[in-house]
């Protein structure tokens, strides 16, 4: 335990990396091979509880390494909610895009279609909304900028940051391209996905340091994102807007903190 503890000290992020990866690919891969694959609108199979893994690890690494001080220093910006307005009317701003999009793509509009969503039963947009924010929102951004993002901020830049932070996350995702059929048929758009996780990942760290490093707030935007492009409902053309507007976004920030210092 004590080696453990040793090596989480030294390379708190490479052992938080390690350990989010093994536990959610366990899920994702063990479920694959017993079940089959996630399919939208289907709760079973489901890759949830998977995506708890960054959360997982985060905890387990900071409890390692920085003991109660550090968990309690977690748990306050898990829950950290005040903190400037805009940073909240953002994740609105997100879903309200996707909706103007699809009133103008859409001539017959089926508003149930918004809360279908791959791995979760269709439960309402509010009861959907609400789980799939404290599994997939929470459950990422606890570690991905709860964790490494806060960490590697004391020595990088905002954009450095980001870029090394989307290479792990990228490499997480890995196994979702055997489990779930939305990632299966990305085909060549694989390159759009990862340019967009890029951005996305720029995004991201910008509103957690803007936002008083809530991961509270991060983790709203992440999953209003999710729901602006990865329903049944915006599949498609809405997806396509709002992940070009994430990237022209992702690419405005680097350039604006390109000489940003830590």
């Amino acid at each position: 335990m004590s080696t453990i503890r040793s090596h989480c000290r030294r390379r708190p992020v490479i052992a938080f990396v390690v350990l989010a990866c093994a536990v959610s690919w366990t899920w994702w891969v063990t479920s694959w091979l017993l079940v089959g694959p996630v399919t939208r609108g289907h709760p079973w199979p489901t890759q949830l509880p998977g995506l708890l893994g960054p959360a997982i690890a985060a905890v387990l690494v900071t409890a390692a390494t920085d003991g109660r001080e550090g968990l309690a220093d977690l748990g306050a910006r898990l829950t950290r909610w005040r903190v400037p307005v805009r940073w909240w009317l953002l994740s609105a701003l997100t879903l309200l895009a996707a909706v103007l999009v699809v009133l103008v793509a859409q001539d017959d509009v089926d508003w149930s279609q918004a809360s279908e969503y791959s791995g979760t039963p269709n439960l309402g947009l509010g009861a959907t909304f609400l789980l799939v924010w404290l599994v997939n929102g929470i459950g990422e951004e606890t570690g991905w900028r709860g964790f490494a993002v806060e960490r590697l901020l004391v020595t990088h830049g905002l954009v450095k940051t980001s870029l090394w932070v989307f290479l792990a996350w990228a490499a997480w995702h890995l196994p979702l391209f055997l489990v779930m059929e939305s990632f299966r048929g990305l085909g060549i758009s694989v390159l759009g996905w990862l340019v967009g996780l890029a951005c996305g990942s720029l995004v991201l760290t910008w509103i957690y340091t803007g936002a008083e490093h809530s991961i509270l707030v991060v983790a709203l935007w992440h999953t209003s994102y999710n729901f602006a492009s990865g329903t049944e409902l915006t599949d498609g053309a809405t997806a396509a807007v709002v992940s070009t507007a994430v990237i022209v976004a992702g690419i405005t920030i680097a350039w604006h903190h390109r000489d940003a210092r830590p």
